[in-house]
């Protein structure tokens, strides 16, 4: 039984970074009145520097970990200037002494059109660990990959290969092309409506893939210890879902005030759910 468990665990552990990801908003805004009308604001034209947003992971009602996605600053890739975004996906004490993996990803979204310019993933199991780069010519429509390194890599999804076979892998990308985690914050700055969905081209294991983010109406959102919020529920419709995780269901709930938030998300794994809170709203 122990045996078991614990190969379960070693399989979720990848999990912790799917999300970035999972992506990040909230300058949200406590209601006294729940029964106003609700709209989702404008975005904001540019993301703020020095924004941390931190997450408590569960799967199975049981805490695993944590993420942090930290918009670290502007650098220079090549003639671009870029945001610095960074993510951690880190297991807890419990979850280390069965199974030792950390994941660190930076994506650089240049400053003017929001596109990625550079995507980098460093995987590390135990002692081992394993790096991948990942330029976007956006003048080629090409993905120039550098891998460093070696980590076993853990997949939890049984439809991985059946839909790996449908789609075989490119140097290819479209000119709206983002990487997984730049996509999410993306999002944040896109205008949007209530019942609509948004196309989202991902490159992502050298594949092309599309995701539709589907936009529900606003409403009041309650959260232990943190007040009330305005949100709306977005869902993450795509094959890639299903090739990650093993599962198509993933939603997020964003804030529905200018910065947009992610507060909580949600997906199926074949493993079993998976559930990420904020832990702290910024200011």
């Amino acid at each position: 039984m122990i045996t078991q468990i614990k190969k379960q665990i070693t399989q979720i552990s990848p999990i912790l970074l799917v999300i970035p990801f999972f992506i990040s908003i909230l300058n949200a805004q406590n209601f006294a009145s729940k029964g106003q009308s609700l709209t989702i604001s404008e975005p904001e034209k540019s993301f703020r520097v020095g924004e941390k947003l931190q997450y408590r992971v569960e799967w199975l009602g049981i805490p695993v970990g944590n993420i942090i996605l930290n918009v670290a600053g502007i650098e220079k890739i090549d003639s671009n200037e870029c945001y610095h975004i960074i993510a951690r996906a880190m297991p807890n004490r419990f979850l280390t002494k069965l199974y030792d993996i950390e994941y660190t990803v930076h994506t650089y979204i240049d400053k003017n059109t929001l596109y990625t310019v550079r995507f980098e993933k460093t995987r590390r199991l135990r002692d081992k660990i394993a790096h991948i780069v990942i330029d976007f010519d956006r003048k080629k429509n090409e993905a120039r990959i550098r891998r460093e390194g070696s980590a076993d890599s853990i997949h939890i999804s049984s439809l991985r290969e059946e839909l790996g076979r449908g789609m075989p892998t490119t140097i290819e990308i479209l000119g709206d092309t983002q990487d997984l985690f730049s996509s999410f914050f993306q999002f944040r700055l896109m205008q949007i409506k209530q019942d609509h969905s948004y196309p989202i081209n991902i490159y992502y294991d050298e594949r092309n893939w599309t995701i539709n983010m589907k936009v529900e109406r606003p409403f009041i959102k309650d959260m232990r210890k943190k007040g009330s919020f305005a949100v709306f529920k977005s869902l993450l419709e795509s094959d890639l879902n299903s090739y990650i995780l093993g599962k198509s269901k993933l939603y997020v709930y964003f804030t529905a005030d200018s910065r947009r938030i992610p507060l909580e998300f949600h997906l199926g794994t074949g493993l079993g759910p998976v559930r990420g809170i904020i832990k702290n709203i910024p200011d």
